[in-house]
Formats: C-alpha cells, sequence, structure tokens
C-alpha cells in the first residue's frame, strides 16, 4: 500500500532526531536507514543488478520541511515508487542492453537534482551523512556542490529514531517472526530422523520459509550439527554433513521480509532421547533466554536482562558465553544489546532478539543455544516467537 510522506511516521521520527542534531538536510545511504526512513525495503546489494548499478539507493530529505526524495536504480522505479513514503523517486540509469548507458553520471545528476529539491543548494548548513556508508563519488559531488556546509555523522541520531518501534514496525517485526517460527517448526520435524545432510535439510526450510513468505527472501545464519555445536564460529554452516542419532543440531536463522528481520535460535537432539549433559546445556540456554525475557520492562535497563541471563547459567554452573541478545529492525542486530555494561533504558515499542548459549568447547560433542523474539510493551514483554524449544 502506498503511503504518503504525511504519514510516514518513521521519517517523523527520523527528522526530529536529526533537528535535535542540528541537521538541515540529511542524506541516508545505508541500506538499514534508506529502508528505515523511506518504507521501502531497499535491495541487499547481491547479483548482477548491484555490478550494473554504479551507486546504491539514497534518501535525501530536509529535517524541517517535508521534502522526501528517493534516488534508487531504474529497475527498481516502479517497486519504489509503489512502496515508499516519499515525494519523489528519481531514477538513474543502470544498464541497457539495446542503447549506450551511463550509470555513474546519471547517478550524480541523480544526486544533485535530489539534493536541489530538498533545498540544499549553496549558502550554508548543516548535512547529516552516514560516515561509514557514503560513497566517496557522492562526497566529491557534495565537496563541489556545497562548500560552505559542514556535515554530522546521522548515525547516532537515526539510531536514536530507530530505538523505539512504532505501530507498523510491530506490525511486520511480528510477521517477520511468524516466519522465523515456519523455520523453527520444520527444523523440528527434520530432526526426527536421522541421515539427512545439513544442506538438505537447510534446503528444505528454506522452501517452508519462501512459500510461507510468498516467494524468496535473504536468509543468512547458520545451521549446524555435529561437534560444530561446541563452540561459536558464526555463520559456520550448513555443510555437507550427514546427521547420525544422538548428534545436537542449532539452527540460528536470519530473514528478512518487507525490510525487517526475524532472528531466532533452537537446538535439538536428532532422533535421540538428550542425554542428562545434553539437556542441562540446553536446558540452561533456554532459562537464560526466559530469564532475560522477563527481564525486558519499561524502566529497567538493557544490563539487567544480561545479569538475568548471567544469573540463571549460574543456577546450572555454566558461565556466560556471549551477550544475551540485541534489538531487532531494518537491521538483524540493532542497539541496545544486552550486555553488562549498557545501561540503555528499556521502553514499551523495542523488539528484542534475546538469544544466550551454553557450549562445551573444543573437543567435546554439544552446544545449545536459545533465542526467541519479544516485545516491551508496557506491562512486560510479549514473547512474539510461538515455536517450542527443541530439548
Amino acid at each position: 500500500m502506498t503511503r504518503s510522506t504525511a504519514n510516514n511516521e518513521e521519517l517523523a521520527r527520523a527528522r526530529l532526531a536529526l533537528a535535535t542534531a542540528g541537521a538541515d538536510v540529511a542524506l541516508l545511504s545505508s541500506l538499514a536507514n534508506v529502508t528505515y526512513a523511506s518504507g521501502w525495503e531497499a535491495p541487499v546489494p547481491l547479483g548482477a543488478l548491484a555490478d550494473l548499478s554504479y551507486g546504491q539507493p539514497l534518501l535525501i530529505c530536509a529535517v524541517k520541511s517535508p521534502e522526501a526524495v528517493l534516488v534508487a536504480p531504474d529497475a527498481y522505479r516502479a517497486e519504489a515508487a509503489a512502496q515508499a513514503a516519499v515525494d519523489e523517486v528519481i531514477a538513474f540509469e543502470t544498464f541497457d542492453s539495446f542503447r549506450p548507458t551511463h550509470s555513474r553520471q546519471s547517478y550524480l545528476d541523480a544526486v544533485a537534482e535530489a539534493l536541489r529539491r530538498v533545498g540544499a543548494t549553496g549558502g550554508r548548513g548543516t548535512l547529516a551523512v552516514e560516515e561509514r556508508a557514503l560513497p566517496l563519488v557522492v562526497e566529491r559531488l557534495l565537496v563541489q556542490t556545497l562548500p560552505g556546509w559542514r556535515r554530522i555523522d546521522a548515525e547516532e541520531p537515526l539510531q536514536r529514531a530507530r530505538m523505539v518501534k512504532t505501530e507498523r514496525e510491530i506490525h511486520l517485526l511480528r510477521e517477520a517472526s511468524a516466519l522465523a517460527d515456519v523455520a523453527h517448526r520444520c527444523l523440528g520435524e527434520l530432526c526426527q530422523e536421522a541421515g539427512r545432510t545439513e544442506f538438505s535439510m537447510w534446503a528444505e526450510i528454506e522452501a517452508r520459509v519462501f512459500a510461507a513468505a510468498g516467494g524468496a527472501i535473504p536468509l543468512t545464519g547458520e545451521l549446524v550439527t555435529g561437534p560444530r555445536t561446541t563452540t561459536v564460529a558464526y555463520p559456520n554452516g550448513p555443510l555437507d554433513r550427514t546427521t547420525a542419532p544422538g548428534d545436537p543440531a542449532l539452527m540460528d536463522l536470519s530473514g528478512r521480509t518487507q525490510g525487517y528481520w526475524f532472528d531466532c535460535t533452537n537446538t535439538h537432539v536428532i532422533a535421540a532421547t538428550p542425554t542428562p549433559e545434553q539437556r542441562r546445556y540446553a536446558r540452561a540456554s533456554q532459562a537464560a533466554c526466559e530469564s532475560a525475557m522477563n527481564a525486558l520492562r519499561p524502566g529497567a535497563l538493557a544490563a539487567d536482562a544480561a545479569a538475568a541471563a548471567e544469573a540463571a547459567f549460574a543456577g546450572f554452573g555454566l558461565p556466560m558465553a556471549h551477550y544475551a541478545g540485541h534489538q531487532i529492525g531494518v537491521s538483524v542486530n540493532e542497539l541496545p544489546r544486552l550486555v553488562p555494561y549498557d545501561q540503555t533504558p528499556i521502553e514499551a515499542g523495542m523488539v528484542f532478539s534475546v538469544e544466550p548459549g551454553a557450549y562445551q568447547g573444543p573437543g567435546q560433542s554439544f552446544g545449545a543455544r536459545s533465542e526467541k523474539m519479544v516485545l516491551v510493551t508496557p506491562d512486560g514483554p510479549e514473547v512474539l516467537s510461538t515455536f517450542v524449544w527443541g530439548i
């Protein structure tokens, strides 16, 4: 459904944060922030079109007035115009089989025109850019066309804007979480029998997720079985390994749908009853996940959830192996993260993937990680994930 700039709440939040930072105009260039502020699912740069496009999508917007322009490759013109809640989409040339194109110059012309349309022309002002994602060719254009403008980094203001999710974002994250449920229920079915390869398991899980999503979506993460579950070496599979009865199987799967991510993990024992030690490690990671999720309440701190996970591990005589989780949205791994040193207050509207793990270590045979998605509400945590623990 097409949305207008007027009801683009994410862009409004971005503008408020950018205005507080002193910006007059913003030029956003990362996949996450272009998706967030425009409402268009900016494509992951993979495959032929990424090579045929000289530049990447950009969102250029005024901060104190309503103008917002999306710069996108011409191959995405129609879908960007249909999805993006902006004033205009300016498309630049990529490649044509029957006439020569000049993608670089077309890209620069599109950026220059977008800057003009949002009022960034000569004089003086403050331009917010993403320092770690700004193309050098665009920076050179800015030096030439806006010599009197100072630059500030847009990263911190956008992180602040994205911290608490809008109702639209929460709806999309619920839909993303439902796809993770599909994946992990499929994994549970596949772990009832040994003799499959990790490749074949991954293929079946991918097919189920694609069917539920209504088409192919980006998937990443790991599916590991046997001794590779004993350490964290993300990403680490799948590989051409055939499973045997009693093998552990751990899948940490992330996927992007409609611009928003899911990220969930579960651990199983394949075609066998878990041993007491396997059960101890699995129960420890599950208890740590549930304790950390329960700690995600308005007024608490991110560090409190990490402390809750650590205390749960201690009850099983195990240490905390890594962070307890992270927030999730247009990026798979967002701030705040659930670590002992993060003092960020928890607020209603945040959405986390909570993922503590326990691992026997190199030369051993078992490791477990347990991860579910949870929404912070005014009354406490709402666990979005509905799949059941594998052990």
